[in-house]
């Protein structure tokens, strides 16, 4: 195909066989003619293979990728590489994607020249709670064209902003010229990849309009209570996503000059990390991963980027705890 793709939908795939054909069947309504589909099928053990290859012949435009098991942010990369599109699109396949998502976002990105367009999108639990919006109305509200700090700064001060990659779309030159990828077996890899692409995008807009059923299964390994084990995984991804966040700041201090809820936001995860050890019941565990902790300096780490009275009291009451857990 000669015509550059408008958009490239990179999809990372594993062990989706429930999920692909209504996957498929949101994307084909989606209507958009120049569209490129880069499947990496990530070391599926399911009939994902097969479900991906029954599909090539529904897009003129397809391609799927296959690679040994390595994660989503590995899968993504692939993709990334190869895609040829003007504009990008990460979707996830357990998800709901409405008609007419990416031509409005495609309609404001073209309109006016943005780096990122985003929208909005409704979390919806499989146990039977009621939906609600990602983006409750009354905090974030549709906006005009703006500098990425700005958007940013107004998204993480709303305290309801969400870092995902699948509400937005991007202009693949600008990613490409940043050399952004995706971290490797780094679980919440979207936290430090929106942060930098926001810090560094000149025009961004939101639109307040709901395209997305972002699905919360209650048998996930992130909706489920936790072992001592699973606890200590998920605080040392966090260090590891502190450690990248407080490098992207360090790297862009003038953006954050402009944004610094993007400190805030390193001792508000950090407080989540905190939050994890206190719930180790086998004190060796507990003990060994609080000394991690301090031995990164994650934890000066934390308080050095806590603003705000209310925060920087949080901590404190939770740093002498922590010395007790070093003695127990």
């Amino acid at each position: 195909m000669s015509e550059q793709p408008l958009l490239s939908l990179v999809v990372a795939v594993y062990n989706g066989e429930k999920f692909l054909s209504a996957f498929f069947d949101s994307i084909t309504n989606q209507h958009i003619d120049n569209l490129e589909m880069i499947l990496v099928n990530d070391g599926s053990t399911d009939n994902s293979a097969e479900i991906l290859n029954r599909y090539a012949s529904k897009f003129s435009n397809y391609r799927v990728i296959e690679q040994a098991n390595q994660g989503v942010s590995a899968a993504r990369n692939t993709g990334l590489a190869v895609a040829t599109g003007q504009y990008l699109a990460f979707p996830d396949i357990d998800d709901v994607i409405y008609p007419g998502m990416y031509p409005r976002l495609l309609e404001i990105a073209i309109q006016n020249q943005l780096d990122v367009a985003t929208c909005n999108g409704t979390y919806v639990y499989d146990d039977g709670r009621p939906s609600k919006k990602i983006f409750p109305s009354d905090k974030l509200t549709s906006t005009g064209v703006l500098a990425g700090t700005t958007w940013l700064q107004q998204a993480l001060s709303s305290r309801k902003f969400l870092h995902v990659t699948w509400l937005n779309i991007y202009r693949h030159a600008f990613i490409k010229n940043q050399g952004f990828t995706f971290e490797h077996g780094l679980r919440h890899q979207d936290i430090p990849w929106t942060t930098e692409v926001l810090l560094t995008a000149k025009r961004v807009q939101y639109i307040d309009e709901t395209y997305y059923d972002y699905l919360i299964h209650s048998a996930s390994v992130s909706h489920t209570p936790g072992t001592d084990d699973t606890r200590i995984r998920n605080s040392q991804h966090y260090m590891k996503i502190l450690e990248m966040l407080n490098d992207i700041n360090q790297r862009y201090p003038q953006q954050v000059s402009l944004a610094p809820a993007c400190r805030w936001q390193i001792a508000k995860e950090g407080l989540g990390i905190l939050h994890s050890i206190n719930n180790i019941s086998d004190k060796q565990k507990r003990k060994m991963i609080t000394q991690e902790l301090f031995d990164r300096g994650i934890w000066k780490m934390i308080w050095n980027n806590a603003r705000g009275l209310r925060q920087h009291w949080r901590l404190g009451r939770r740093y002498f705890r922590l010395k007790r857990y070093l003695t127990d």
